[in-house]
């Protein structure tokens, strides 16, 4: 086993304000586009705490560079500054991350040096680095916001010859009102199972006030799953 002990985790996030404002992901409604967003900031942040890692909230305010390679690649650098063996990196766009997933990239460190999980959409839920596969890494490189991302991290860490690994479960990612639609629908289907799921299917505004999956299922599909709200007030 290689020498990975000391390991910290990135959250690379906007604050929710902003991330509405780019994400209609609840449409025609901005507060609660922007409570969606304070929920999946606070989601991620307690997913954390449930592990003994450290972990940096580095938002919007703290990044500094004229693009996303340059703010994401001075986000790692600070904190392997700080005298850690590797990072991981987690957004807050895939609510299916868990504890688990951290403690797979970890255990992925004991034999590779990038470690990447993959979304619907080709982009990445998490991205683990070793020291030595920073030291090599071309952020520039990797195609950023597309269907590429995890694609051409892949094809940076051969050609800089660290060695590289991609976690077996695909999560849906959450960009666009439309992939909000699709996470209900596997949530209504069971496709996908989370402990908070009523919080996500409260999105669906119900015809009855009785909430069961069969119920909900039915509103989606005589709604389309297109009449999405907000979640109620606590």
């Amino acid at each position: 086993m290689r020498d990975i002990n000391k390991i910290a985790v990135l959250l690379f996030v906007r604050n929710a304000y902003e991330e509405s404002k780019l994400k209609q992901l609840v449409k025609g409604e901005s507060s609660k586009n922007v409570h969606l967003f304070k929920y999946l900031n606070k989601r991620i942040v307690n997913t954390v705490k449930q592990t003994d890692f450290d972990y940096f909230i580095i938002d919007s305010s703290h990044q500094h560079g004229n693009t996303f390679a340059e703010r994401f690649k001075h986000a790692f650098k600070s904190i392997f500054e700080k005298g850690y063996d590797a990072v991981i990196s987690l957004g807050n766009d895939t609510p299916q991350v868990s504890s688990q997933t951290l403690h797979d990239v970890v255990h992925c460190f004991e034999n590779h040096d990038v470690v990447v999980g993959k979304t619907n959409l080709g982009g990445a839920y998490t991205i683990g680095l070793t020291k030595y596969a920073f030291s090599k890494c071309s952020f520039e490189s990797v195609d950023w916001s597309t269907s590429r991302v995890v694609e051409s991290i892949e094809k940076r860490a051969i050609f800089q010859g660290s060695s590289y690994f991609q976690l077996e479960t695909v999560y849906t990612e959450l960009s666009t009102h439309s992939d909000l639609k699709l996470f209900i629908q596997q949530l209504i289907e069971k496709e996908i199972c989370l402990i908070e799921d009523y919080f996500f299917l409260g999105l669906i505004r119900p015809i009855k006030h009785h909430y069961n999956y069969r119920q909900l299922k039915m509103n989606a599909l005589q709604i389309g799953v297109t009449e999405i709200r907000g979640s109620p007030a606590a």
